[in-house]
């Protein structure tokens, strides 16, 4: 019985489904994303690239919203990211003496980074529409818990708070 009543509840979420495809600079559905839209535009689940950077080999995650008013209103939102890749630098020991040495060091790169926010987004047409969104970050990597991602250096810090914003467009079909 428990396994027909999940076939229905999945079919029955399907039934009001759509995919959506958004570009942009927002903290849940990145740089570019895909997304799943269900339950009538209720709830939302996207895969996207956070963004790009050379430095490192993958910025990206999942997201998921609920959205209080179906796809045009209010939304809250977690996103989930993966950062990883190699960093090289040096370091200079004995600085101004004739000892002086330059040491090379390669540091593996693998953060969580984890958003909760608010969004407002607002379908002008049936199938097109913008986005905004605000939420606080922190980040997990090293054994710990930190607020600030220093993205040049690739170490974490809880030196700074930062509030993500960001905008963009979004494509539902």
């Amino acid at each position: 019985m428990k396994k027909i009543l999940l076939i229905l509840c999945i079919l029955a979420g399907a039934s009001f489904a759509q995919v959506g495809v958004s570009l942009g600079l927002g903290p849940s559905q990145g740089m570019v994303g895909v997304g799943y839209t269900m339950l009538d535009g209720h709830l939302s689940a996207n895969v996207h690239l956070a963004s790009y950077n050379s430095d490192y080999d993958f910025m990206g995650g999942i997201g998921i919203a609920y959205r209080f008013t179906g796809l045009t209103g209010p939304y809250v939102f977690h996103s989930s990211e993966w950062i990883t890749g190699e960093m090289e630098g040096f370091t200079i020991t004995n600085v101004d003496t004739e000892d002086a040495e330059l040491i090379e060091h390669k540091r593996d790169i693998n953060y969580w980074r984890l958003v909760f926010g608010l969004g407002y987004q607002h379908m002008f047409f049936k199938h097109f529409g913008a986005y905004f969104e605000m939420g606080f970050e922190f980040y997990a990597g090293n054994g710990g818990y930190y607020t600030h991602f220093d993205v040049d250096n690739g170490t974490l810090d809880n030196e700074e708070f930062v509030l993500p914003a960001g905008i963009g467009i979004v494509f539902e079909f």
